[in-house]
């Protein structure tokens, strides 16, 4: 009797997230129930990020998007461990958030496989003038996205993102 039991799959993206011009880390801050998500992360409009995409256990990104817009990855090393890839994002047109308003940052990751992932950042995008708020709060290290794929599905599930 053949079995009908599918296999999950389970892997972590990584994202590392730093400015452009000077390799400056960004900064995040918990807001507690106020909103949707406990932690925004906080950006500044017009400005330009570097993004680093690590996939644990390895896997192969045919297609990368950030807030809609698709961005040119490079893979930087690959490993049955590990795959990196690498981005730049920038955040020109964007508007800056009002008191009180955060907006969701939407990372599409499509694979070599298929398989499709949508993760949403709850952010706050500030002026870039406003060189202190952006500033205050916790260095942000990486976000961890920790992720699961069940056999035959096209969709990858979010099951947490965390701020470390």
């Amino acid at each position: 009797m053949a079995s009908t039991r599918t296999e999950d799959s389970a892997f972590t993206m990584d994202i590392h997230i730093t400015r452009l011009e000077d390799s400056s880390p960004v900064f995040f801050k918990i807001d507690g129930e106020r909103f949707k998500e406990t932690q925004t992360l906080k950006l500044q409009v017009d400005t330009s990020y570097k993004l680093s995409f690590e996939f644990r256990p390895s896997r192969e990104a045919s297609e990368i998007s950030i807030g809609g817009g698709n961005v040119k990855h490079e893979l930087k090393r690959s490993d049955e461990r590990s795959s990196v890839y690498e981005c730049s994002w920038s955040t020109n047109g964007m508007s800056i958030s009002k008191n009180k308003d955060r907006l969701y940052m939407i990372i599409f990751v499509k694979f070599q496989d298929g398989k499709e992932m949508n993760a949403r950042v709850q952010c706050k995008m500030y002026s870039l003038k406003d060189s202190d708020h952006v500033k205050w709060g916790t260095c942000l290290k990486n976000l961890q996205i920790d992720c699961k794929v069940q056999d035959g599905q096209s969709v990858v599930n979010v099951h947490q993102v965390l701020f470390k």
